[in-house]
């Protein structure tokens, strides 16, 4: 069973679809996996890195500075009085409220001062009178979020709201301490743009790789059987066993080279029934001017009819090669050189009579039955050109029926605006292989059988061309060990 055909823009579209879908899914894993990892910070690496800056104000705050520009972190430090030491965000971060109800003191009145590192020092945040409650969290881990100040939550401007703070025990020269942290936020992180891209590049290498050689493979095969083909090589073929237009290409090349390989078998048998149907009269005319250079008067005689008669089949012969090429020629130029059809008008029924008297006249001892069904129209055609066609249906049907007893069939009749020319008999039939391969020029069925039957190949081919060049066509109807009909419609000039 032959596979549906694909179209191979279908596939190509497929391919990209899939390399489409694989990008998608790609950076889905990929946003999915970033937005998984854990954001962390070692408070106590930088607390400790810190305390020997605790004594230098100056130090400090340009320490700060330069962790926030390192690892973007906002960073405020406060005393055991929850006083502000340092910080290098302006307002600074709240300190943790453990252990009490109110919060920090306010800044002055008026909109909070933008977030950046220079600019005058953060203002004095007061704690209310009394004594401090003690820092009594666990030294480093996430606190519970400090009330907002200013009645609305905190953050820097940079985001839709802050993260959770992150604090850590601060050793001070005076005390203990505290160090309050939050990651600046920076917006949507370019790597899972970056890494979707990557990916995506990757996805469409690979499929432009792989998509190229599965493309590229036929066409060195391809390429590979018309190189070896052009050097001679009869036997080179692409085999590709493919379902789209690629694979058509394919089978379309092996055809044609199968062609072109029977086509020059052909010729090449073509050569070899030609030196012997030319071989066999040449040999018979010197042959009869050897008896005629004798000098008997009767020896003569008889041998000048014999090198008439074998004249007459080197003219036959010449004739049909040199008309099967003329035609040809004629069917593939607009404006053929030197040949055209010498039309008039040709009636069937004389036509066929004049075929039957020579075919009686060549075969006496072969039965030849002719029937006209009613008075066919006439035609206007080359009336020598038709002969030729019933006298090549005839030949073949002769040399091709089993024995003299055997009855040929010549019929005419008219059907639907054609004249048909029927030519049937009961021979040993062609072979059902053979019969797409009839009309090639040269070819010949029952091989065995040439030399027997004699001939070159070229009446079936003859005769289809010149029924072609009158627009008509030709029928075979033919069972092996049975027979053969043969039927040449022309088109009747009314």
């Amino acid at each position: 069973m032959k596979a549906p055909q694909r179209s191979l823009a279908f596939r190509l579209f497929a391919v990209g679809v899939v390399q489409l879908v694989l990008v998608a899914c790609a950076a889905w894993l990929i946003g999915y996996v970033v937005s998984r990892l854990p954001e962390r910070t070692d408070l106590r690496a930088i607390a400790s890195k810190l305390k020997p800056k605790l004594g230098n104000p100056a130090e400090l705050e340009q320490e700060l500075r330069a962790i926030r520009e390192r690892q973007g972190l906002l960073l405020s430090a406060y005393d055991e009085s929850r006083r502000l030491i340092a910080s290098n965000v302006v307002p600074a971060l709240p300190p943790p409220s453990w252990g009490r109800a109110a919060d920090v003191s306010r800044p002055p009145p008026g909109p909070p001062p933008p977030d950046a590192v220079e600019g005058p020092p953060p203002p004095d945040l007061r704690p209310p009178p009394g004594p401090p409650p003690p820092f009594d969290s666990p030294p480093h881990g996430r606190g519970p979020p400090p009330p907002p100040p200013f009645g609305g939550p905190l953050h820097d401007g940079r985001g839709p709201g802050p993260p959770p703070d992150l604090y850590t025990h601060l050793s001070l020269p005076t005390g203990s301490g505290v160090l309050v942290s939050r990651p600046v936020h920076h917006g949507p992180s370019p790597l899972p743009p970056l890494l979707t891209l990557v990916s995506g590049l990757a996805v469409v290498g690979v499929g432009a790789f792989l998509t190229t050689r599965w493309i590229m493979r036929p066409l060195g095969e391809l390429s590979r059987a018309a190189r070896a083909l052009g050097g001679g090589d009869l036997s080179a073929r692409t085999n590709l066993a493919r379902t789209d237009e690629l694979g058509e290409l394919g089978r379309l090349f092996d055809e044609m080279a199968t062609r072109l390989s029977d086509l020059l078998l052909s010729e090449k048998e073509l050569l070899a029934n030609l030196s012997h149907e030319l071989r066999t009269p040449l040999a018979r005319i010197r042959v009869a001017l050897e008896i005629a250079a004798e000098g008997d008067a009767d020896a003569a005689r008889t041998s000048l009819s014999e090198i008439a008669v074998d004249l007459s089949e080197l003219e036959t012969l010449i004739d049909d090669v040199l008309a099967t090429t003329r035609l040809a020629v004629q069917s593939r130029q607009a404006a053929p050189a030197g040949f055209a059809l010498h039309r008039e008008e040709v009636l069937p029924r004389a036509l066929c009579e004049r075929a039957a008297d020579r075919f009686r006249a060549r075969h006496p001892k072969r039965r030849l039955d002719v029937s006209i069904d009613g008075d066919p129209p006439a035609l206007h055609a080359d009336p020598t050109l038709l002969r030729r066609v019933i006298d090549n249906l005839l030949e073949n049907a002769h040399k091709y029926s089993k024995g003299s007893e055997e009855p040929i069939t010549l019929r005419a009749r008219s059907s639907d605006g054609e004249v048909v020319f029927e030519v049937g008999d009961r021979g040993i039939g062609i072979p059902e292989e053979d019969l797409p391969r009839i009309f090639d020029p040269f070819f010949r069925s029952e091989r065995s059988r040439s030399r027997g039957t004699g001939g070159v190949g070229l009446g079936l081919t003859l005769a289809k061309r010149i029924v072609d060049a009158h627009g008509g066509r030709i029928e075979v109807e033919s069972e092996k060990g049975v027979g053969t009909t043969m039927r040449a419609f022309i088109p009747a000039s009314g």
